[in-house]
């Protein structure tokens, strides 16, 4: 990511997002969050009003009969980059409330506005290609960002499919900008006009994210289209001489194992910002086309990784494959708690990967699709989403409850 990417996130535009059992602070920017004791919310909400560390300080003590100075306060505050730059005054608009009390809301969604695909993966995860019956509309998809957008929501991507092939990409695509802080668009890359690329040029909060999958002949054969490497190669250039920021995303199998570093240096030359590496998970048409990596094979795109962000770690920000995929057993990736997957169809799931639904995203409220009951029956009943049975859920710990309990401003 440029320089001036990066500048732009440097000031978080901060959140207090409520939930069942407790609150978390997000950057409503980067996404990034941490969860908050009952107590570390209260102190965030009187700072963020009044914008004083001695008189913030004075009210708590007033309030609640425990000494406390605005050194002390300074020295909490301190544990954490977003509540330490509140003592050098960088927090200068109150702080965003958002969730529910009492069912669990999403602080980010991914919608698959279309199951309808130009290309037939033989890795797919969603066997993507026709559309489902009754997929929802332009219109209804519209309805429904503006719901999420009204409950806090401030991170949507739009996939497929293929996004744009659902009819009105462009309005959806203008309405996702208007109504959250930051959207994604997956994409294949192919049959990107230079008025949707203009579009979201002058958008500005809009990422894409394009597939590469090997060299030209291993993306063109995975893909099953002759020329597909070409013209998305194409694409993710024009995108980056229109300054939209473009994430290169590969699929690694034992077929592309060894051709990360050719990837990483194509992607490079077109000005790509980002390159992470994921795993071919052995769902939809993966299931019986590929099998599982191998260690081996994961150390040897660790090597490459390390190889090229040694030559091009001025110029692409190359994501680290072991923390990736570690973040997805903690806190920071908590599907159904504070993400939900719509499927074209209006069926919410935790993620891409869990056919079990939660609910319907126009029958039914989003206080029963979020309601604990739910999520604790589709945590035990999960057939393929892993990360949903690895969430914990911590002992209660509210802002503004009675019985205070002492503790950190964070966990």
């Amino acid at each position: 990511m440029s320089n001036n990417q990066i500048a732009e996130y440097e000031l978080p535009e901060l959140g207090i997002h409520l939930q069942p059992h407790g609150a978390v602070m997000i950057d409503r920017k980067s996404m990034y969050y941490f969860r908050l004791s009952g107590r570390g919310a209260q102190l965030a909400f009187l700072l963020s009003k009044n914008k004083d560390l001695s008189k913030t300080a004075r009210i708590w003590e007033i309030v609640k009969k425990e000494e406390l100075t605005a050194d002390q306060l300074r020295e909490e505050l301190s544990a954490h980059p977003f509540t330490e730059a509140w003592t050098q005054g960088l927090l200068d608009q109150p702080i965003q409330i958002s969730g529910s009390l009492q069912s669990y809301l999403p602080i980010s969604c991914t919608l698959q506005l279309t199951n309808a695909c130009n290309l037939g993966c033989s890795f797919c995860y969603a066997s993507s290609g026709k559309p489902y019956p009754n997929e929802l509309t332009c219109s209804q998809w519209i309805e429904v960002m503006q719901k999420l957008a009204a409950q806090g929501v401030a991170d949507v991507t739009l996939t497929g499919g293929e996004a744009k092939l659902i009819k009105g990409f462009k309005e959806i695509v203008m309405a996702a900008s208007s109504l959250f802080t930051n959207v994604n668009v997956f994409s294949n890359g192919l049959n990107w006009r230079n008025e949707e690329v203009e579009l979201l040029s002058h958008l500005g909060n809009v990422t894409v994210q394009i597939s590469i999958d090997g060299t030209s002949e291993t993306h063109d054969s995975l893909r099953g289209r002759k020329g597909a490497f070409q013209e998305s190669m194409e694409t993710i250039k024009h995108l980056s001489e229109m300054n939209v920021p473009v994430i290169v995303a590969m699929t690694i199998n034992e077929i592309n194992v060894d051709q990360v570093t050719e990837v990483i240096d194509h992607c490079a030359r077109v000005n790509a910002a980002i390159f992470r590496a994921g795993k071919t998970l052995s769902v939809g048409r993966a299931t019986k086309n590929f099998k599982a990596l191998e260690k081996s094979f994961e150390q040897r795109v660790q090597s490459q990784l390390q190889q090229a962000r040694h030559k091009w770690d001025q110029h692409l920000n190359i994501i680290d494959w072991e923390h990736e995929e570690s973040s997805f057993t903690t806190d920071f990736c908590t599907p159904g708690y504070l993400a939900w997957y719509i499927r074209a169809d209006g069926y919410v799931t935790p993620c891409q990967l869990e056919d079990i639904s939660l609910g319907h995203i126009l029958t039914d409220s989003f206080s029963d699709i979020g309601s604990p009951a739910r999520l604790m029956k589709l945590k035990c009943e999960a057939k393929n989403c892993k990360c949903i049975g690895k969430v914990e859920i911590s002992e209660t710990d509210l802002p503004f409850e009675n019985e205070m309990k002492a503790g950190a401003v964070h966990e």
